[in-house]
């Protein structure tokens, strides 16, 4: 027996030396293939002197008052880095019409036409307006399609992509190759299809056997552009291509046997400099051609791109690092990036920062695809067990999903992303016989997820995402796209699951009307308002909240918004609103309309939110121009966060766009600032109108405070699951506040009985 235990402690011995060995007998010589399409994160955000330059394609952009893209700003950072030897970069930089980097002038395309799309006041039809050679134009007005109000750049020549090698020895960008940009997809320029990037690896395998005869070499792989998640990576502004998932796979494939060591994956480690691209999906495209990816959950915001300078600085310092440790340093200095961009910017999107390292090894990579191969299948079968309660099966994954951690909420994009984790820890408290298959999932994403790096926005999420069909009832082409992308990907995937929802729900529709006549008792000396619903009314109802009002002087209403913030017992079916102490957000003393865009706190029994973050967002006017104010609340302190404000294009339908804009902005001094409310009238919403100008000063003040002198009032809101019409309870409470106490509390009111609310509203001024 002593002897048996020797020999397995000599051979256990025998293997770990033998893998120390291997690790160590890894080159330090590294080759980082950098692939970055610079699309309009490049052209909208270079800052030019005058629009004619730009027109004419006289754009000398070396003066040291012009701003460069995004895109330009990477490289730069990546000169200013000390590389050694052992650090080579080979860059294709293309997808873009204008770069704002002087040393890639030779790549731009000319432009001295654009088409403005206008809009008939009286017809609503869009039409073109072709402006030669227009200095009114404003590049900060691009989009990558029209759309009313909308103006597109449209190149009269195209430019170039171009290849280059950086080292210690070549600091110029040694061009390797130009190649004349096309128009037409799938070709070898065409960054976003497979055959570009086919043509950049095998461009990369070329140079390999030039620089490293022997083979001795370990890559890196970074894509630099938007990120689409599940949708993939990289548009090219020449042709509008989207570099998808399934063609990056493919891309590895067509290439595997071209490198040095083709029975190796070929990338010690696959990073997305992107946004929302740390997804399974991703994970599963990349895990044959890397040992690690690295990602983020959430937008980056274009001015948030990896910290190139200190990256390349670790590296070269460590040149021996492996490609985990590798991935930590992307993370941190990312991380720290985020930080100097948001003190250079005036943004706090280290906030909302996440970035993860996936170990992507065949043991973690296959317990992981058990473990969500599982768990989709039994919620699956769950649903199937329950037919008849499909609804009430639909609107408990959809709470599971609604507390998780969502992401792409601020940048705009879609689709719906929601972090695994969270989601699978949600899934087991509302169906309780998941627990175990949960369980199992949350353990392998976390001994998959090997590093995490999070902002204080995001604490709770395990750093890998999957996508949720909030909106079931307009999801079908999404969940066709999102199931078909997984088989080609031969990736699990919950699409059955949506798809059972999906084509069991269709079709039908949750009718709420009959809680609007709920009776809303009012405790006046308490200062109380509660609601009590049945056991089956509880059922087709995902949420309840309230909707704050404002009466002004003529006896209108303005709705400030809707909160949560609810006493809610389920078993007893009560839910009470407590107005004592009751705060709102307001900017420097003004209240704001309010949404909650994502809620992942931790609440206590009663439904008072006890740890954790929000994610809310305020209609604003911004120097007259319209845009989404983002902010977060964290609890039980209620401090506000600002993150910063979004633009609204001018045709925006409250619709999200194809991808996050990333144009994340500040509040400045001098900002002139003007609440937009909901705004009824006669008892018609009539739609946002504006209130007071708040002029922004050296310390805009967003915080919960006591709301100012006059009369306020509750309504209680039941959120429709589906997507149909919410409904409000006819009756609420009325008060009056002064000097931040309240004085006086009335029974009910009737929102939209205007009438009737303002004779509710003069009782409160009446004397006792």
């Amino acid at each position: 027996m002593f002897k048996r235990i020797i020999v397995a402690v000599m051979i256990l011995t025998a293997t770990i030396f033998s893998t120390v060995s291997a690790e160590s007998a890894k080159s330090d010589q590294w080759l980082i293939y950098w692939y970055v399409c610079g699309t309009d994160i490049e052209t909208t955000r270079i800052a030019f002197k005058n629009d004619t330059d730009l027109m004419m394609g006289n754009i000398g952009l070396a003066e040291p008052d012009r701003k460069p893209g995004d895109a330009t700003r990477c490289i730069k950072e990546v000169e200013k880095a000390e590389l050694s030897p052992n650090v080579k970069i080979f860059m294709q930089a293309g997808g873009t019409y204008i770069w704002g980097h002087e040393k890639f002038r030779d790549l731009n395309a000319k432009i001295n036409t654009a088409i403005a799309y206008g809009k008939d006041k009286n017809t609503g039809e869009e039409f073109p307006i072709t402006i030669a050679k227009a200095p009114s134009v404003s590049v900060y007005q691009w989009f990558l399609t029209g759309g009313s109000g909308h103006t597109v750049a449209t190149p009269i020549q195209n430019g170039k992509i171009g290849r280059y090698v950086y080292d210690k020895d070549h600091r110029s960008w040694y061009p390797r190759e130009q190649l004349p940009a096309s128009t037409t997809r799938n070709t070898i320029t065409d960054m976003g299809s497979m055959q570009g990037f086919i043509s950049f690896l095998q461009a990369g395998q070329k140079l390999e056997q030039e620089l490293y005869s022997d083979g001795n070499v370990r890559r890196v792989l970074i894509f630099v552009d938007h990120g689409a998640g599940i949708k993939g990576v990289c548009i090219d502004e020449y042709t509008k291509n989207l570099l998808s998932l399934q063609e990056i796979q493919g891309a590895f494939k067509e290439v595997k046997d071209g490198w040095s060591n083709p029975d190796e994956k070929p990338f010690e480690v696959v990073a997305f400099d992107a946004c929302i691209m740390s997804v399974y999906e991703t994970a599963a495209a990349v895990e044959n051609a890397a040992n690690y990816m690295v990602a983020s959950q959430e937008s980056t915001f274009g001015k948030v791109m990896f910290g190139y300078t200190d990256l390349l600085n670790e590296l070269s310092k460590n040149p021996s690092m492996s490609g985990k440790e590798l991935g930590k340093v992307i993370c941190n200095t990312t991380w720290k990036d985020s930080k100097i961009t948001d003190k250079e910017f005036g943004i706090n999107s280290n906030v909302v920062f996440t970035e993860s390292v996936i170990d992507l090894s065949e043991q973690k990579m296959n317990a992981l695809r058990t473990a969500y191969a599982n768990f989709t299948e039994s919620a699956t079968r769950v649903a199937k067990e329950n037919p008849d309660e499909v609804v009430q099966t639909f609107t408990k994954f959809k709470n599971a999903a609604n507390v998780s951690e969502r992401f792409s909420i601020i940048g705009g994009g879609e689709p719906d992303m929601v972090d695994l984790k969270n989601f699978a820890e949600n899934v087991k408290i509302n169906f309780p016989e998941m627990k175990e298959v949960s369980n199992e999932l949350v353990k392998a994403i976390d001994n998959s997820v090997v590093y995490n790096k999070r902002g204080s926005a995001y604490k709770n999420g395990g750093g890998l995402s999957v996508y949720y069909p909030f909106d079931l009832q307009n999801s079908e082409n999404y969940i066709d796209f999102y199931q078909k992308s997984a088989r080609e990907l031969s990736a699990v995937s919950s699409g059955k699951l949506y798809s059972f929802l999906y084509n069991n729900m269709k079709g039908k529709s949750i009718d709420l009307s009959n809680l609007s006549n709920k009776l809303v008792d009012i405790d006046e000396e308490k200062k109380t308002a509660s609601v009590e619903l049945s056991e089956d009314e509880l059922k087709n109802v995902e949420d309840i909240r309230y909707q704050l009002i404002y009466f002004m002087p003529n006896d209108d209403a303005m709705l400030l918004g809707n909160d949560s913030e609810i006493e809610k017992n389920h078993q007893k079916g009560t839910f009470k609103i407590d107005l004592n102490g009751k705060k709102w957000v307001t900017l420097d003393g003004e209240p704001l309309f309010v949404q909650v865009a994502s809620d992942s706190t931790r609440r206590d029994k009663n439904g008072k939110r006890v740890s954790g973050k929000d994610m809310c967002m305020s209609y604003i006017l911004l120097n007259d121009k319209r845009y989404k104010l983002f902010f977060s609340r964290s609890y039980p302190s209620e401090k506000i966060t600002v993150i910063g404000v979004v633009p609204i294009p001018e045709d925006d339908s409250g619709s999200t766009s194809t991808l996050p804009s990333g144009e994340l902005e500040s509040l400045k001094k001098g900002d002139v600032v003007r609440p937009l409310y909901g705004y009824v009238k006669s008892d018609e919403l009539m739609g946002y109108a504006p209130g007071k100008a708040i002029i922004i000063g050296d310390k805009p003040k967003l915080e919960m405070s006591t709301l100012y002198n006059g009369k306020f009032g509750y309504i209680f809101e039941f959120v429709n699951p589906i997507g149909g019409q919410n409904t409000f309870t006819d009756e609420g409470v009325a008060y009056k506040i002064k000097d931040g106490k309240i004085v006086k509390v009335v029974d009910v009111f009737l929102l939209f009985d205007i009438d009737k609310s303002a004779d509710i509203v003069k009782r409160l001024d009446a004397k006792d």
